[in-house]
């Protein structure tokens, strides 16, 4: 990537260019001042806790040849910087328009994914097929604009780019479709996730939906799981003349899901592929999974991969740590740590599917959850809610860590990550006669997904 500043002032003659040279260029994007490359431009994030405005001198002095400044914000004395800075009205939209302009060059297809659950691990597979033919320009952790201005500042000879686009406030996906201008659109369902700031679940539906909208106003293909009630509308209006990819378990789909089943060996599923029936064995754990699959398949598919090596590279795909991550020790001691986050859909499928592969009576069974964050106003519902499922399982033990505990109603109340795993070192010598299988739920802050190393260091796994 190489975008010259006198092609920027051409493009954009509303922005206001202090220090101004005509052979000034940029050759990718960086929000962190700390890591900045000579010659990228820097993009001064605004958070909550934090203004990256503070470090525009910073990042000069590391080599960054151009910086993106609020006007409101724009000090010269202050600042003391000879570098070229464009002042913008806001962040987003100057980061907006320079983006889309410096990506311009980008012939690859973009594919964007977005959804309340299982955008990474959709990226993940999708990328994992796309492997076997393609050559991919993905990231591993990003789904913020910044972040994957990052990413395509990368690109190269790449044959595909695919990009996570998350959301925790309004107008966030609407700004990433417009900053990053997809080619293919993966929509894969709503819930309550990020209610916090976003309000109510309609309102994440209509947040997400912008995905929807910008890949019908452009005619560019989206793939929709119209399983969800909620995305289900979308197809019901959606323009004709733009192409609507549909999947799900309902008849009169484009990918009808046929049957799916979960057992010690992975989830298993087939698909209707025009008259035939295809067969995909995952090796990961969990129905929800056969949507994430699915997508991914249809996704590749449509970006020229024949569907049999879609089946075979998905069925390559293996669960990164925190997802349904199945730990066997020797002393038949299992431990699923599915602690990466936690929210409603994802807590429905994790208690499932650790009954449905250890409710036997052949496990003791114990089950350790912690709050789900970011439901808003729905919070103390939903908490609820969880506790009255839980209370339908044979569970023999269960435990919560967090604040909802008054809420959630059921077992005992642990502190923290740490009690969790000294209650664990206790009980697992008790039970050391006993085949054990222990869940752990929660979102990340909690910090549950650190209880297996606790035990390895205690010797207790």
């Amino acid at each position: 990537m190489k975008v010259e500043l006198k092609e920027i002032q051409k493009r954009f003659p509303e922005f206001d260019i202090r220090n101004y040279r005509e052979d000034v260029y940029f050759t990718g994007f960086s929000h962190d001042s700390r890591t900045i490359k000579k010659g990228e431009l820097f993009i001064p994030i605004v958070g909550e806790n934090f203004d990256g405005h503070e470090f525009i001198l910073e990042a000069f002095e590391k080599g960054a040849s151009v910086s993106l400044c609020e006007k409101d914000k724009y000090d010269a004395e202050s600042m003391n910087v000879n570098e070229p800075i464009i002042l913008v009205d806001s962040i987003e939209e100057g980061l907006m328009k320079v983006l889309n302009f410096s990506i311009s060059h980008i012939t690859a297809p973009i594919v964007a994914i977005t959804g309340s659950t299982g955008k990474t691990t959709t990226k993940q597979m999708l990328v994992t097929i796309l492997k076997q033919q393609k050559k991919v320009l993905y990231g591993e952790k990003s789904n913020t604009v910044w972040g994957n201005a990052v990413i395509l500042s990368q690109y190269e000879d790449h044959e595909v780019v695919v990009l996570e686009c998350g959301m925790d406030r309004r107008g966030e996906i609407a700004w990433h479709v417009n900053s990053i201008d997809p080619d293919l659109g993966i929509l894969l369902n709503i819930g309550h996730v990020h209610a916090e700031k976003v309000g109510s679940i309609e309102d994440i539906y209509n947040e997400k939906k912008d995905l929807a909208d910008y890949m019908e106003k452009t005619g560019k293909p989206l793939v929709l799981n119209v399983d969800d009630e909620r995305l289900a509308r979308i197809e019901k209006g959606y323009n004709k003349e733009s192409e609507l990819i549909t999947f799900g378990m309902r008849d009169n789909v484009d990918y009808q899901i046929v049957d799916s089943k979960v057992d010690t060996f992975g989830t298993h599923f087939s698909f209707k592929y025009y008259d035939n029936k295809m067969d995909v064995k995952l090796k990961v754990f969990g129905e929800g999974y056969v949507y994430n699959a699915m997508a991914a398949i249809i996704a590749a598919n449509r970006l020229g991969v024949p569907i049999d090596t879609c089946i075979k590279g998905v069925e390559l795909f293996e669960n990164s740590d925190g997802r349904f991550e199945v730990l066997e020790y020797k002393n038949d001691t299992i431990i699923v740590n599915d602690a990466y986050n936690a929210n409603p859909t994802s807590m429905d499928m994790s208690l499932q599917t650790f009954d449905r592969l250890y409710g036997s009576a052949d496990f003791y069974k114990i089950v350790i959850l912690g709050d789900m964050r970011e439901l808003g106003e729905v919070s103390i519902e939903k908490h609820r809610e969880l506790g009255e499922k839980v209370k339908n399982y044979d569970f023999d033990e269960v435990y919560y860590v967090g604040e909802m505990f008054e809420h959630f109603g059921v077992g005992e109340r642990l502190e923290s990550a740490d009690e969790v795993a000294a209650m664990l070192n206790l009980r697992l010598e008790t039970l050391k006669n006993r085949k054990v299988a222990i869940l752990l739920k929660g979102s990340n802050s909690i910090g549950l997904y650190l209880v297996p190393d606790f035990l390895k260091k205690l010797g207790s796994v």
